[in-house]
């Protein structure tokens, strides 16, 4: 029997709207704003992953330009894949300090809490004698605590950022899944906004993630924006899937859709999938201004 952890890294096509997902030394950064996604994927059996996400991002300092910021969020993540279900829940803590004009030094942490389940009348056995089968029988589920750190530079138009997840982690130590596949998570993301006029501008974000059991991945995302309300994008996850975005923005509601399409390099495993996004920024994000001010 083989059982992996395949959601172990949550892949979200418009991952620069959750930055706070990532690293939390980006929590807060673009102001207080509630943000959420559901996200189907298609493979070649039944019970494909279904993934449902909600957070919120607290800005103590929305109006503040001088000294220390002090941001709080909160997440939430359920996710279904065949027999197993996920439950994840992440409180960040971020503050950030100028260091020039037009830069900030950022540093954060995360708490988290991960749950999965098993539905015994969906697993398929090769070997019931195999221990890792008796490890699954013999518990109710899998309990994870962590701690995530990072650390970012941000300004006005780009941000860069490195983040640990998992640095210090506790819960089932004892379980054999849980040994094999919760490891150190390596993750380094950026983007940079470039407004080319008043009416148009070009949006580019990049993340690579890496730890021992899955390896690396890389994937890109570009964004066309017009009038900082409506834009088109496209996006590549290596050797996974190709992406096209569209979204809009109505005042403070910023509304997305992702449809991914399969590279067919992982053959019948992956068939591609859909994600929604919706945003509320609750601070006073975007005025009348034509500045580029989502990610």
């Amino acid at each position: 029997m083989t059982i992996s952890f395949a959601q172990s890294r949550q892949d979200i096509a418009n991952f620069s709207q959750y930055q706070q997902y990532f690293n939390p030394s980006l929590t807060g950064s673009n102001g207080t704003v509630v943000k959420n996604f559901y996200r189907d994927q298609w493979t070649s059996f039944e019970d494909s992953p279904r993934t449902l996400f909600l957070s919120g991002e607290y800005n103590l300092n929305d109006e503040k330009t001088e000294g220390t910021n002090h941001a709080f969020g909160a997440a939430i993540l359920y996710d279904t894949y065949g027999a197993l279900t996920t439950n994840y829940v992440n409180l960040s803590y971020g503050a950030g300090i100028k260091i020039s004009e037009k830069l900030m030094f950022r540093a954060g942490v995360a708490a988290t809490y991960n749950n999965t389940k098993f539905d015994q009348s969906k697993l398929i056995l090769g070997d019931p004698n195999d221990p890792a089968y008796s490890s699954i029988m013999n518990a109710q589920g899998l309990n994870k605590y962590g701690l995530n750190l990072g650390v970012a530079v941000t300004s006005d138009d780009f941000y860069v950022g490195y983040s640990l997840a998992d640095l210090v982690k506790g819960g089932d130590s004892e379980n054999i899944y849980f040994k094999d596949n919760y490891v150190l998570q390596h993750t380094f993301n950026a983007g940079y906004r470039m407004p080319f006029s008043g009416n148009i501008g070009l949006i580019a974000n990049g993340i690579y993630r890496y730890d021992n059991n899955l390896k690396g991945t890389a994937e890109v995302q570009l964004k066309s924006v017009f009038l900082n309300t409506f834009w088109v994008g496209a996006g590549y996850r290596n050797d996974v899937a190709y992406t096209v975005n569209a979204g809009l923005r109505l005042k403070q509601f910023v509304l997305g859709y992702n449809r991914e399409i399969s590279s067919g390099k992982v053959g019948n495993s992956y068939r591609g999938g859909n994600e929604i996004n919706l945003a509320y920024y609750i601070s006073p994000k975007f005025g009348n201004s034509k500045k580029l001010n989502f990610w």
